[in-house]
């Protein structure tokens, strides 16, 4: 098959090689190099024109697998993510993008309250603390008694339900792969230590205390508190979940069977959407307090306006800036110029990915780049807007004010669309290469004189269109949902 080709491992990997797809993925690229034979330069003769080749030179698309840099960096090619995030927090301390529920800071105090005194203790597992196998115990119950009306936006659930149907027990195993991120806890501990709800081992603060207090009383659990006088249903109801978390952490899984009355309870007194008017009323109180900054008057503004589904940017230029005071205005002004930047660049990175997924197998150059109109308008506008976010971002702290200056640096050239082109590429080299723990490939293949390729996964079909919404979210939607959990009689 390879005449010439005297070796049997060399004949053998060329063989394999020659068999394999070029749909082959990564894994099946990283087999065959790691069948290759150690000598530098493989070579052989062929029989119809009897020169010499490079086995590794004439099948290009198979190269050496670079272990720092193989896997996949999908989100935020440019970076963009951690200055939106320093903004947002200015605006809504506390707060964060994936939170919907507000019911879920009483939870955390609950499970505080159950895990009182274990905080430093680890299931069998090696790795699950005690708030967390309550978290099991929580979801499980809403899957298994919940309406999915009143536990809708629970994180987990569909572990859960998968799970329940496939009749194992939730444990480190079967639930989140990481519930200190992705779990209830994980997404609403920010904010339950914020409102001092909790502290950072997940004990329970004043106001946490007052919370549960008020959740007793309203849910007709009198004596949950162990500190309470009074004796009550509440007393024996934490006993039987304590003693749940207790067998959780010696098994290392949830062992109650569907008959335990525990489920139901669970459900009826912290789904999500049932709280209590009192309850609702003392978080409303702890989020508006002053002491949260600006996130009580972005509340206030947004209960006001009563704004329908707008996008997030048109709330904040449209409903808050106009009406808001001159720290949250300051502070909302810093977000609408840095996102008038980010648009900016990711228009100018999806032009790349679009024209490169409309070349079908060639590769574009800086020459396709420049021939389209929107391009020539960003390389235009962006040393403009980099100068406007600067000074909206004067007020700002001083390490957001540097992550800019750096941002900005990388653009600092940008004249014309070939300058535009190379900075975007180099800058989202520079970000993916950053990305831990061993840095991420680029969206990109680079070749001689400039040309590039986008890969597979990137590709963008429509040509990039102006929007008026924002990439990053602000939180906006996040106060706007809590607005809606809050409100009297919502539940």
């Amino acid at each position: 098959m390879f005449p010439g080709c005297r070796d049997k491992a060399t004949h053998t990997w060329l063989r394999r090689l020659t068999q394999t797809s070029v749909k082959s993925t990564r894994k099946n690229e990283r087999q065959v190099h790691r069948d290759l034979p150690t000598r530098a330069i493989l070579k052989f003769r062929t029989k119809r024109s009897g020169r010499t080749m490079s086995a590794l030179g004439d099948f290009p698309f198979l190269t050496l697998a670079d272990p720092l840099t193989t896997g996949e960096g999908a989100l935020d090619p440019l970076g963009l993510a951690t200055i939106g995030d320093r903004l947002a927090d200015q605006a809504l301390p506390g707060l964060r993008a994936r939170m919907s529920r507000p019911r879920f800071v009483t939870a955390i105090a609950v499970a505080a309250a159950v895990c009182d005194g274990m905080e430093e203790r680890v299931a069998v597992d090696d790795v699950t603390p005690a708030h967390i196998v309550f978290e099991w115990l929580l979801v499980e119950a809403f899957v298994r008694i919940g309406q999915t009306s009143t536990t809708k936006g629970t994180p987990g659930t569909m572990k859960a339900q998968r799970a329940k149907a496939a009749g194992i027990a939730l444990s480190a195993k079967t639930y989140l792969h990481v519930p200190g991120i992705f779990g209830f806890h994980g997404v609403y501990k920010p904010l339950a230590r914020h409102l001092g709800i909790v502290d950072d081992d997940m004990r329970l603060g004043d106001n946490g205390y007052a919370l549960v207090k008020e959740w007793q009383q309203e849910q007709g659990l009198l004596g949950f508190l162990e500190s309470s006088v009074t004796r009550g249903p509440g007393s024996s109801f934490r006993q039987l979940l304590r003693s749940a978390v207790e067998e959780g952490l010696t098994r290392g899984h949830s062992t109650r069977s569907p008959a335990w009355q525990g489920w139901g309870l669970l459900a009826k007194h912290l789904a999500p959407g049932t709280i209590g008017p009192a309850e609702s009323a003392l978080i409303r109180r702890m989020v508006l307090d002053q002491k949260g900054g600006t996130r009580g008057e972005v509340f206030r503004l947004l209960e006001v306006a009563q704004v329908n589904d707008e996008p997030e940017s048109n709330i904040v230029r449209d409903v808050l800036i106009p009406e808001a005071s001159k720290e949250l205005r300051n502070r909302l002004t810093a977000i609408a110029a840095y996102e008038a930047v980010g648009t900016l660049l990711e228009d100018a990175l999806d032009w790349i990915r679009h024209l490169s997924s409309m070349a079908g197998a060639r590769a574009i150059t800086v020459s396709d780049y420049g021939k389209q109109s929107d391009t020539h308008r960003i390389a235009t506008e962006l040393r403009g807007a980099f100068r406007s976010a600067e000074e909206a971002l004067a007020s700002s702290p001083l390490l957001l004010q540097q992550q800019l200056a750096a941002l900005a640096k990388s653009f600092d050239r940008v004249r014309d669309t070939e300058q535009l082109f190379e900075a975007v590429l180099a800058h989202h080299g520079e970000i993916q290469k950053a990305k831990k723990p061993d840095g991420k490939r680029e969206w990109f293949e680079r070749g001689d004189r400039g040309a590039t390729f986008v890969r597979v996964p990137y590709r963008l079909i429509e040509p990039p269109k102006l929007r008026d919404w924002w990439s990053r979210p602000y939180r906006i939607n996040t106060a706007r949902s809590f607005l809606n959990d809050l409100r009297p009689g919502a539940a």
